[in-house]
């Protein structure tokens, strides 16, 4: 019962394992807060990266025509700026 006790104590004095970083955080929570803003449409691909497409209704020079593909957050923020109106 003494292991079962010290295991358990020493499991709950353990300090926490560090969470990984995410380079994209900022990039993220800002392409979302826009698209959401401005009906930019972020679709993730299930191989892996993104399709931004305009919102409906765009009038401007789409910058991104024929090619939507985003590989990464960064990108997907630079994608969306593009589509929000300065």
């Amino acid at each position: 019962m003494e292991k079962t006790l010290g295991a358990m104590l020493v499991q709950l004095t353990r300090a926490p394992t560090p969470r990984k970083a995410d380079p994209h955080r900022k990039a993220r929570e800002e392409a979302k807060k826009l698209a959401a803003a401005h009906g930019v449409e972020i679709k993730r691909l299930k191989d892996g990266g993104f399709n931004v497409w305009p919102p409906k209704g765009f009038a401007g020079e789409d910058a991104h025509e024929g090619d939507h593909f985003a590989h990464d957050y960064s990108e997907v923020l630079e994608h969306v700026q593009a589509y929000v109106p300065a």
